[in-house]
């Protein structure tokens, strides 16, 4: 249980870290052009830091590895691997990595795609990801990855879709009434 509290102390760590960094306050403060290189390569950093921690330390199984736990985990893993790859189609690559730096571009709102379904389809991507890691490994640290994560991920929605709809107004208000926020309509 102790190998728990330090990872899910260092999950809370990476959220404030990763929060600070994206407010605009910081933006605002140090304006340079590799601002979103920096912020990128210190999340990927503490991300394979957290990680690596993760996967070396001992954690309790909370249950015996079955078949079906570990079908239905890696079919999750596998499924939130090829939605994050068909949201990132979506995005500028260069723009999102931040290697972009000549271009001053108005941002877009994209409605296409798997956006058609849901607002946040790289989230869900890396929430089926996270949770099928946990229907598949079973561990106490799995779990605490997967709580943390949800838990981040979301509080991150709510600041994101506050941004969202300062920047394209009723266009987005108009779209979050007709596209779920993160589970399609059936």
């Amino acid at each position: 249980m102790k190998n728990e509290i330090i990872l899910a102390l260092l999950w809370i760590g990476f959220g404030i870290i990763h929060s600070v960094l994206a407010s605009d306050t910081i933006k605002k403060a140090f304006p340079i052009k590799y601002y979103r290189l920096i912020y990128n390569l210190i999340a990927i950093i503490l991300l394979i830091s957290i990680v690596y921690f993760q996967i070396f330390m001992d954690s309790k199984k909370l249950m015996p590895d079955s078949f079906f736990n570990q079908l239905l985990g890696g079919l999750m893993m596998f499924s939130g691997i090829f939605v994050v790859y068909l949201s990132l189609k979506n995005y500028d690559m260069k723009e999102f990595i931040g290697t972009d730096f000549q271009s001053k571009k108005q941002p877009e709102l994209t409605t296409e795609g798997l956006s058609e379904y849901v607002r946040h389809p790289l989230y869900v991507g890396i929430l089926l990801f996270i949770w099928g890691s946990f229907g598949f490994f079973t561990t106490e640290s799995y779990l605490t990855t997967a709580l943390f994560l949800s838990t981040y991920i979301r509080i991150g929605i709510y600041f994101e879709e506050k941004k969202l709809v300062e920047v394209f107004g009723k266009k987005y208000e108009e779209y979050q009434k007709n596209v779920p926020m993160l589970i399609p309509r059936l």
